[in-house]
């Protein structure tokens, strides 16, 4: 056995850190390179649900759940105008007690 210290990749400086190998920091980033291509060129997960979704059930079937997430979405709307309605009448309850009250002056 040599006495010569081996570098492994535990021990080894980061890419773009002093005192590393210039080809081994090159390589690292053409990797690094090459796997940012391929996460920018692959697929959404919206087109690959899309995909998975046109394989496993007809157009209908994408029809209905976009009218039931329409129909949850104006269910929700609907306990929103309650609600704002509800406000607007105790602020106008509210309005008038307090129109009518009468304000005595102490001297």
């Amino acid at each position: 056995m040599t006495s010569e210290r081996r570098t492994t990749r535990a021990n080894a400086p980061s890419a773009g850190m002093p005192g590393g190998d210039p080809t081994a920091e090159g390589d690292r980033l053409a990797e690094l390179e090459a796997r940012l291509a391929r996460l920018e060129s692959s697929t959404g997960l919206r087109e690959r649900g899309r995909d998975l979704m046109g394989r496993v059930a007809p157009p209908e079937a994408g029809r209905h759940f976009r009218n039931a997430g329409r129909e949850q979405l104006l269910g929700i709307r609907s306990i929103v105008d309650f609600w704002i309605r509800r406000i607007e009448l105790a602020e106008e309850r509210s309005d008038v007690a307090g129109a009518s009250r009468e304000t005595i002056h102490i001297d």
